[in-house]
């Protein structure tokens, strides 16, 4: 059993590998390649490009720039990067080239996927609604690429050179603009695992700089409190030891380094993740009155918040919605807070255990939802920035 288990893991890393360098090497292979075929399409051809820094504030006016799930929505209606890799609406297809290539930031990620994903187009997909490739869509709506004024529109030369779709996602980011801040924070504050399947610690540098762009997400609407507060408490940057989820960090193990009111801070937000059903949240709130840290010490909050946590897994499995949390990832969640539980049934009092009950009511009138999924991966209305 464990050599089988162990085969289909090798297998799913190889596999990941090997996806992984084919998407790469359809980068380069774009980015170095001739655009002698496109010329006629308004492409900016590659070759002996000088390299161009600036950053440039998109032409389109602010209140008519996409919000990053209309952006990414837009995309995804007008183009299929999953299995034809073809245009499936045109229409839809003309008004996000118009935004990609008139710098509208939260438009330029996904066209850089349309450009990787473009040459895998399948023509058996006319069979399931594509229409078209996307060399055959520039041909027959080149003319419709245009800016308000009915001016042809270029594609900028950013979109040409692989070199430098790295450094605008780092100077997107070092900008604030939300999409790019949380990319960089989230992948920079994790150290990913070792040989034998433990969360490696990160530096201290690389956590304050995932907590500084994670930051910026959250002012741009993200909701990724769970990564942040990962990054302020532990030294992982993640809530786990292992890739299996079988092992939770306590909040004992804090961070050396962490600062009093960072750690109350971290708790502020895991209170705000509670609020919206987070078991992790839920957890960090039991651990915080239970141990006094982020907070007062405070056992008969913590039994109650313990006790929130049994009837937000109760009330979670009668809803049936498998969405709303990540259940592979919680028994070690409830393997702690039963602990913690058994620990303060034996200290309180028949009427600390009341108040603790009574103290619980009050607490379920504040669940703002039952799907924390949902509100975990909402991003928060706001108007982009050109």
């Amino acid at each position: 059993m464990k050599n089988s288990k162990l085969k289909r893991s090798t297998f799913k890393i190889v596999m990941l590998a090997m996806s992984v360098i084919m998407v790469i090497s359809l980068y380069q292979f774009y980015f170095n390649q001739s655009s002698d075929s496109q010329v006629n399409f308004g492409f900016v051809e590659s070759e002996n490009l000088p390299m161009d820094f600036t950053i440039y504030p998109s032409t389109i006016p602010e209140n008519q720039l996409l919000r990053i799930d209309e952006a990414k929505k837009l995309y995804e209606s007008a183009f299929d990067d999953g299995v034809y890799y073809g245009v499936t609406h045109p229409e839809k297809l003309i008004k996000f080239l118009k935004h990609a290539w008139q710098w509208d930031k939260n438009a330029m990620p996904y066209y850089y996927k349309l450009l990787v994903w473009k040459d895998l187009y399948d023509e058996r997909g006319k069979e399931d609604g594509i229409m078209m490739s996307f060399d055959e869509f520039m041909r027959k709506y080149r003319d419709q690429l245009v800016d308000s004024a009915g001016n042809p529109l270029v594609e900028p030369v950013v979109f040409k050179n692989f070199d430098m779709s790295n450094y605008l996602w780092d100077k997107f980011a070092d900008l604030k603009y939300p999409y790019f801040a949380y990319e960089k924070g989230w992948g920079m504050g994790f150290c990913w695992y070792d040989e034998q399947g433990m969360t490696r610690p990160c530096s201290d540098e690389q956590l304050e700089k995932s907590i500084e762009y994670l930051n910026y997400a959250i002012e741009g609407g993200y909701h990724c409190y769970e990564d942040l507060i990962a990054r302020m408490l532990f030294q992982q940057g993640d809530h786990y030891k292992d890739e299996k989820y079988k092992q939770i960090i306590k909040l004992t193990e804090y961070r050396s380094t962490l600062k009093v009111e960072d750690l109350k801070q971290a708790i502020d937000y895991a209170q705000l993740m509670a609020e919206h059903s987070s078991i992790i949240g839920i957890l960090r709130m039991t651990e915080a009155y239970f141990y006094g840290l982020g907070r007062e010490q405070d056992l008969i909050k913590a039994y109650a918040w313990s006790l929130l946590s049994d009837y937000a897994k109760q009330k979670i499995i009668e809803i049936d919605n498998n969405l709303a949390w990540h259940a592979y990832q919680l028994p070690p969640v409830w393997e702690y807070n039963k602990e913690i539980q058994n620990r303060l049934e034996q200290m309180l009092t028949l009427t600390e255990k009341q108040a603790a009950l009574d103290y619980l009511e009050t607490l379920k009138t504040k669940i703002v939802t039952w799907d924390y999924n949902e509100w975990r991966d909402q991003i928060d209305d706001f108007h982009p920035k050109p």
